[in-house]
Order: structure tokens, then sequence, then C-alpha cells
């Protein structure tokens, strides 16, 4: 009789999941790892709209999918056929990737969240599964590895935060599909090295020092850099000026040999070398902020629509920092206070790309104040700079600058000063009283 029970209630699940194609299950969220879990439901795709949004059939509702983790290239027409579809350079071929994976799945998906609640706008916010070689495979994996994407990390869906995170800087450094400058064609002043930083983490509260986050642009040529027609963003989508996705930089914008563009994130009157963006919020990600494995990039676009130059943080791929093993940090937290990088190389180094910063007490992913360094700070073997957290930035000499904090910035009693990269890896670290660099 127990037998035939048990029979009876398997056929019954059994015909119910048949009838419902939404019925959710729990699983690992990640190939290969057993935390955290996620809910999965099986659809049907119906509709693919771009390299990263989808419509489906879900329990017997049309549903738009906005796929976890990344952000493909726009397209500006829609259309169920391939030959009236219009859209950015790189596209047209996420689209296509997209479309071919999932027919060859027979149209048949998996979504996963880890909270059914999440939501991109109107939109449910997934992770997208397609059936290849008899097993399911995460399709916005596949588009990373293809580079086809960039990595946009969530704070409530963070479960492939850092694995996307790695296959897009792993990408990135083959220079795969939109990490390839040249991949829409010779674009302008293709021979020119152009380098891209980002200050990613305000001081204080980011949303309250919008100008306090920004994104250098460096011109390493031996002639100048013409950026009109150019735009830069960040991985999030944000439609500027002639619905170009990010921040367009005006016709007249030129960079000379040598020089850095800094383009800040908040409102402000423009320079020769200094321009604003003008969001109402702050761009950029805090690395460890809100959720695991958080981060973000900066990325310059040529007019062809070109990816000419990025960066990625936190640096989780090929990741190399010039100043290691050459550079010392100390401080001096009583009296007169300081932060002192001395050059202990045989050779010049340069602080560019750096960024000097004080650690809240205990907490290693937050800061009270940074101290970034513009490309040609340059150190002479045995020279050292010294930082004075206090007195105006008006007063700095090339061996001495001022943070403009305020006095009594560093406390007596402990506490701990890093120089990192840009791309958040540690050159240095010194700590005093009972506080640790670990």
């Amino acid at each position: 009789m127990r037998r035939g029970l048990l029979a009876l209630a398997a056929t019954l699940l059994a015909a119910t999941l048949a009838a419902d194609p939404a019925a959710a299950r729990r699983a690992p969220c990640v190939e290969g790892a057993k935390q955290p879990l996620c809910t999965f439901q099986d659809a049907r795709a119906v509709f693919i709209a771009d390299g990263d949004t989808i419509r489906v059939s879900l329990g017997g509702r049309l549903q738009n999918v906005r796929f976890t983790g990344i952000n493909a290239m726009e397209l500006t027409r829609y259309s169920k056929y391939p030959g009236r579809r219009r859209g950015a350079c790189h596209g047209l071929e996420a689209t296509a990737f997209v479309e071919r994976a999932i027919k060859r799945s027979g149209w048949k998906v998996r979504l996963a969240a880890q909270k059914l609640s999440s939501r991109a706008e109107k939109r449910l916010r997934r992770s997208v599964w397609v059936k290849q070689g008899g097993r399911w495979r995460d399709l916005a994996k596949l588009e990373l590895q293809a580079g086809l994407a960039l990595w946009l990390p969530n704070h409530v869906e963070h479960a492939h935060n850092r694995e996307y995170a790695v296959l897009a800087q792993k990408a990135a450094a083959a220079r795969k599909a939109l990490y390839d400058p040249g991949a829409c064609g010779a674009g302008p002043d293709q021979d020119l090295p152009i380098g891209v930083t980002v200050n990613w983490d305000a001081d204080g509260n980011d949303a309250q020092d919008l100008n306090g986050e920004w994104v250098d642009i460096h011109n390493g040529g031996a002639r100048e850099l013409r950026l009109g027609g150019w735009w830069v963003r960040d991985s999030y989508l944000r439609f500027g000026r002639g619905r170009v996705p990010g921040y367009p930089l005006p016709a007249s914008t030129v960079v000379p040999a040598g020089e850095t563009l800094r383009v800040r994130i908040g409102c402000g009157a423009a320079s020769a070398l200094e321009q604003h963006w003008c969001l109402n919020e702050s761009a950029f990600e805090n690395v460890g902020a809100l959720a695991p494995g958080m981060g973000d990039g900066a990325y310059l676009f040529d007019p062809q629509g070109d990816l000419r130059a990025w960066q990625i943080y936190p640096c989780l791929v090929a990741c190399s920092d010039p100043l290691a093993g050459k550079v010392e940090l100390s401080a001096q937290p009583r009296g007169d206070e300081s932060i002192s990088i001395a050059n202990t190389s045989g050779e010049p180094v340069d602080l560019g790309g750096h960024v000097v910063k004080l650690h809240n007490a205990g907490k290693p992913d937050q800061f009270v104040f940074g101290y970034p360094f513009k490309a040609g700070t340059a150190l002479a073997p045995g020279e050292t700079m010294v930082l004075d957290p206090g007195g105006s930035p008006s007063d700095d000499t090339r061996l001495e600058r001022h943070a403009g904090r305020g006095s009594f910035v560093l406390a007596d009693g402990k506490g701990v000063v890093s120089l990192r990269t840009t791309d958040d890896l540690v050159t240095d670290c010194t700590s005093w009283g009972d506080a640790s660099c670990q």
C-alpha cells in the first residue's frame, strides 16, 4: 500500500511539473559551486530583443527578461528578422550569438534568480541558461567568454559577480570582440597609445561628492588626440546627448601629447583638460560595497563604436603593478601628520595610476579619503614624496603634496594607509597602533 501511494505521488508530481513549465526548483546559482542557491524555472523563448534581453513564455505569461550581470551593445531597431536589425558595432553580433544559442536549445531556456522579485525596471532580472551538448549552460557566461558584453555586477543578484568579472577580464586580455580596438574598422588616431583610469571611490559618501569620481583619459602619444565624437561610459547604460550610451565628448575636445583629460561625474565649469558628465547620481560602483564581488569599469569608445581604452576593477586577471617592490609607504600620525612614499629602487618611478588611501578602522574596503596621482608624478631613485593630509593643494611642490583634508586626519591610536593602483592592487600598506593591513 505504501509503495503504491509513493508511486502515485511521484506520478502526480511529474504531471504537475509537465503541466507547469515554470515549476520552481532550488539549485546552486553557479556551475561547480554549492552556494548561493537560486530558484530555477523553465520557460520558452519567443523573441530575441538583443544581446541581453529576451521575451519568454513563463507559466502561461509573456515576460521580458533582462540578463543578470552583463550589458551588451544596444540595437536601434529590433526585429525577429536578423536582416532588419540595426544597432551599434558588436550589438548585432551579440544578438545573433544569443539567438543561435537559444535556437540550438530548441527555444527552451532556464531562468535563475536568487530572488524571484528581482527586476530591471519592468523586466525580470535573471540568468538565462540554454542546453548545449546535453547540459545546461549559462548564456551570459558564454557571451562574456566571447567578449560580446560588458561586465555589469549587481547588488541583489550577486552570485555571478566575481565569475563574470574574471571572464570579462580574460576576454579583454585576449582582445576578443568588444576588446579588439580595431574590430569595427580603422578608427581615428588608431596608432596613438591611450590610457583610461577611473577614480571610483569619492571621499565620504559618493552620492554627496559626485565630482570626487572621475575618468582620466591619457594621451601617451607624441601628437595631440582629438576626441570629438568619442564617448566614455561605465558598465551601466546611461544615455547622453544624442542617445549616446554614456558621456559624449564635445567636438572641440583635444588632449595634447602626454596630457590627461579628466571627466568628472558631477556638474561644473569646463576647462581645456577638465569636463563634467553632470550626472545626478554616482556612476561607479565601489569594490566590496553592499554585496560580494562588486566593481565596475570605465570604457572609451571612438566614433565607429570601437572600444579603444578601458579599465575594469578590481583587477583579477593579468594584473600587474609597475611599482610593486619599488616603493615603500610610511605614515606619521602624531604631531605634524604626513604620509611618505619612498622610491627604494634604482630607477625612476611614476606614481601615476596610483592612489593613497586612508582606511576606515576595521573596514578594509572603506576609506576616509583618497589622494590620486596623475601620470608623470615621478620619483628619482632614493627620492621621497611627502603627502600632507592638511594644507592647501596650491602649496604643492614636486616632492610635497597637500590633500586639503584638514588637520588631525590620521588617528593617533591606530590606523591604516595603503598605496594602491586605481584597479585596486595593493602596492604597499602601513599601519600603526593595534591596526593591521590584513
